[in-house]
């Protein structure tokens, strides 16, 4: 078996677990809550979905979803990366 470089070990580390991503969801759905925004919206069902994939499955994730009948664009970043935190951004739109 191949010895692991300093480099290689460095990078390892960067990651997000399992744990930690969980914890930057829970964050973003306590928020999303307070301001009054359920997974009855569609937008937000979406966007759960792939904070989901992100907790479990380890896929970063970043885009807009409409969230239909709230005049809002949930624009979001769901990123492995450790010391890049997850965030989300709520734009307005007339015309959504």
């Amino acid at each position: 078996m191949r010895k692991m470089t300093k480099k290689q070990n460095k990078n390892k580390d960067k990651v997000k677990d399992r744990d930690e991503r969980f914890k930057a969801v829970m964050d973003i759905r306590i928020k999303l809550t307070n301001l009054g925004l359920s997974s009855e919206i569609d937008g937000i069902k979406e966007f759960y979905d792939k904070c989901k994939e992100y907790v479990n499955l380890g896929y970063s994730w970043s885009g807009k979803i409409k969230l239909l009948g709230t005049k809002r664009i949930l624009e979001g970043n769901l990123t492995m990366k450790k010391y890049v935190e997850c965030s989300i951004n709520l734009k307005y739109d007339k015309y959504v």
